[in-house]
């Protein structure tokens, strides 16, 4: 078999194809194109009935299986020896087919991870594009918007993103932020003179150039941060691959132990791809990095295509130094990685949840095995999975148990809402010690972060005389009001409706709006506290593409006192005037079915929790709380990261749960669900009989109708399989008849999964 970029002349090519399939497809290479089709690179391909469809050669072949009427023709290759050579180098296609065998999907799947569309799509002029915008005044567009919402929800999405957006979209960009942008809707907006179109011209801005920061000298260490610096070093100086479990305490000083280890690396010729797990967090990161090393590139889904193209071309040709980037940027196409850093290491949006649904750790880590570079991971609260990895030597500990200039960690309240709520006539969503701090932050002009993972004004509306809750007619979820727009939406498939006046079911008319959602805790923060500025971070005010960067920055500046926000404001901010932090509701992710509820609550509360004191004037935390006296609510507030994880490792060890065991989630979705259910029977039975021919060790838990039963019209049900290793899992998976599931229903496969919903 060749090495990539061989230009032998072999008659047939092995190409893996972007579908759902576990094996690779002959075809012969015509004369003309023969030492142009090069492993590694990209090939159009004939399949099926579609003429020319995107492949991967992975493979170059003097002889084919394939009987010659079957035998069908590369069209295109992409990839020639004298440009760029292949896109994939052999490392990088070892990468992936590790991937396609371990996550259980196609070969072309995995490559196709790889690789952004954009570079896919190739380089195209400057060009001019129609685009949207209002002709109107923000203020009348959403009014009209409420005034149209029951003719058409459609419009009435467009007119209310229109109305939160600086620049006008084109279509495209308006499709993704309102989820809807159909022609036939703008124009009937444009008819009633509320929008207007246009045109644009596409040019590439380089967010790079838009960062400034100034020029920083490395930092003097702490005798923790230089005895972290010095551990890494050896690994950097040899060359050696082995991963790193950096637990340091929130404002320990991990980022400077990355910028000087990194420096150390770019010196030898090497590059560094430094993964963040939020894109609100990649400004921030960039502007700390940029103050050290000028050439960075920057890849994430923020970015338009020609950004991504334009970055990931110069990644490839060794332009850039250091990448930093969210989940994706594992794959940025380094020339010589020399070390890997994942900061917030334990967060759940380093896993994918479409094919292939990897774990960009666990993908990371291979990665720089296969490149014999080593693998920072960093976080305050680390994976259970890594934490006993550190345990058993698999992974070396590196500990940074206290903060900057010694300043202590937060001193931490717990406000047993059972009691605020009876004394406050059960109307209080802020407490009454949470707003004595609040008041005492902000009279000393003081900044203040509030943190509630949901979303809204109310999770769901409730009829308190028959009990009734308004559910998505979609999905089995109930729907989330949101009432600056005054409707009823799904946060599952975004279908959006009028809240009822009356029950539907006894025609009570005191229906209630109950729960609490980041717009219901602004609106008492302002009703508090009016002349207080106040910014709101979730994914409803943060809808174009720089909004997450201009409302920290705005932030920073102290042009607001209070930032209110969901989980995307957890981690990673670094506010010397925040003084106080209040985490509204501390156990909304404590009624998840899952059994990793209660790690990720201790993990979001310490994170929150390390938001505050980072300044001299120090600062204070309240946790409001139903379930005072629960394991993870107790030690975030005593910041103690040891004492829960050995009480919760030894809960998982009793019921062979991960790290203890490797598990698989086996999901089938479809319209009709008894096909589904009957499908899921047969499925289980099968994985039995397989588990009993292991001696039973194996466990199938299920076939059973998922937490969320119903999307978007497709009834849900799973299996999960829990075994001692991951050879177990993948030689049962191996051993199934079918997992394609029944016509029209689509079976998914989720490896080492994250959610349990």
């Amino acid at each position: 078999m060749p090495e990539s970029g061989d230009n032998t002349d072999y008659p047939y090519a092995s190409v893996a194809l972007n579908l759902p399939f576990m094996r690779q497809f002959d075809y012969y290479i015509p004369q003309q194109l023969r030492g142009n089709v090069l492993v590694g690179g990209r090939v159009r391909v004939p399949f099926g009935h579609q003429k020319s469809l995107l492949g991967y050669c992975v493979g170059l072949k003097m002889e084919t299986d394939v009987p010659a009427p079957k035998l069908r023709s590369v069209k295109e290759s992409l990839d020639t020896p004298d440009e760029a050579g292949p896109v994939f180098s052999p490392k990088m296609l070892k990468l992936g087919h590790w991937m396609a065998d371990y996550y259980h999907c196609g070969l072309g799947e995995a490559l196709a991870a790889a690789i952004p569309s954009a570079v896919h799509a190739g380089s195209k002029k400057r060009r001019r594009v129609q685009c949207i915008r209002l002709a109107t005044d923000r203020e009348t567009a959403w009014r009209k918007a409420k005034d149209i919402f029951d003719r058409s929800p459609a419009q009435s999405k467009i007119l209310r993103t229109l109305a939160a957006m600086d620049e006008a979209p084109s279509f495209t960009e308006l499709k993704s932020a309102a989820g809807t942008a159909g022609r036939s809707s703008v124009k009937a907006l444009r008819a009633k003179g509320l929008v207007e179109i246009g045109r644009k011209t596409v040019e590439l801005s380089d967010e790079l150039e838009q960062v400034k920061a100034r020029t920083e000298a490395p930092l003097p260490l702490t005798r923790q941060q230089q005895h972290a610096y010095d551990v890494i070093l050896r690994s950097i100086r040899n060359r050696k691959f082995g991963v790193m479990l950096l637990h340091g305490v929130t404002s320990s000083g991990k980022t400077e132990v990355y910028l000087q280890v990194i420096r150390e690396v770019v010196d030898r010729g090497a590059q560094a791809i430094v993964l963040v797990p939020e894109i609100s967090l990649t400004p921030q990161t960039v502007r700390h990095f940029r103050s050290r090393f000028r050439r960075l590139a920057v890849l994430h889904s923020r970015l338009t295509e020609r950004q991504r193209r334009r970055y990931w071309h110069r990644i490839r040709a060794g332009e850039a130094d250091v990448v930093i980037g969210a989940r994706s940027a594992i794959f940025a196409p380094t020339p010589n990685l020399g070390v890997l850093v994942i900061d917030e290491e334990h967060e759940n949006s380093f896993k994918q949840d479409s094919v292939p649904r990897y774990h960009a750790r666990d993908v990371g880590i291979m990665r720089a095995k296969f490149d014999n570079a080593p693998v920072i991971l960093g976080t305050a609260t680390p994976s259970l999975e890594s934490y006993r990895n550190s345990k058993t030597n698999k992974y070396k500990m590196i500990r940074m148990g206290t903060r900057i200039g010694n300043r202590p960690m937060p001193p931490v309240d717990i406000v047993d809402m059972r009691h605020e709520w009876s004394a406050s006539g059960g109307t209080g969503v802020i407490s009454r010690r949470l707003r004595q701090c609040m008041a005492a932050s902000l009279d000393g002009g003081r900044q203040v972060i509030l943190f509630l993972n949901r979303r809204g004004f109310s999770p769901y509306i409730k009829c308190p005389r028959c009990g009734f809750d308004v559910q998505c007619s979609r999905c089995e979820i109930t729907m989330n009001y949101h009432r600056n727009i005054g409707v009823l939406q799904c946060h599952y498939c975004g279908l959006e409706k009028r809240p009822p006046g009356v029950c539907p079911e006894c025609g009570g008319k005191n229906i209630r709006f109950s729960g609490v959602g980041t717009e219901k805790v602004e609106g008492e923060v302002r009703r508090l506290f009016p002349d207080v500025r106040v910014l709101r971070m979730d994914s409803d005010t943060m809808k174009t593409r720089d909004a997450h960067e201009r409302t920290l920055k705005r932030f920073g500046e102290g042009e607001a006192a209070v930032l209110v926000g969901t989980q995307m404001i957890a981690k990673g901010l670094d506010f010397a005037g925040v003084t106080t932090v209040g985490v509204i509701n501390s156990d909304v992710s404590l009624h998840m079915p899952d059994f990793r509820s209660r790690e990720r609550t201790f993990q979001l509360l310490a994170q929150v929790a390390g938001r505050t004191g980072r300044g001299p004037a120090g600062g204070r935390v309240v946790f409001q709380t139903y379930l005072p006296d629960d394991p993870a609510i107790r030690a975030a507030a005593m910041h103690n990261y040891e004492e829960f994880a050995e009480e919760e490792l030894a809960m998982r060890r009793r019921l062979g749960y991960p790290p203890y065991g490797r598990m698989v989630r086996i999901i089938c979705r479809g319209p009709k669900q008894q096909q589904v259910r009957d499908y899921m029977d047969g499925l289980g039975r099968e994985l039995r009989g397989l588990c009993r021919g292991q001696g039973g060790k194996p466990v199938v838990l299920g076939p059973a109708p998922a937490p969320v039963a119903k999307i978007k019209h497709r009834h849900r049900m799973h299996i999960i399989v829990k075994a001692a290793d991951s050879a177990t899992i993948h030689s049962l998976l191996q051993s199934v008849t079918d997992l394609n599931g029944p016509s029209g229903a689509k079976v998914i496969v989720d490896i080492d999964p994250l959610s349990m919903v």
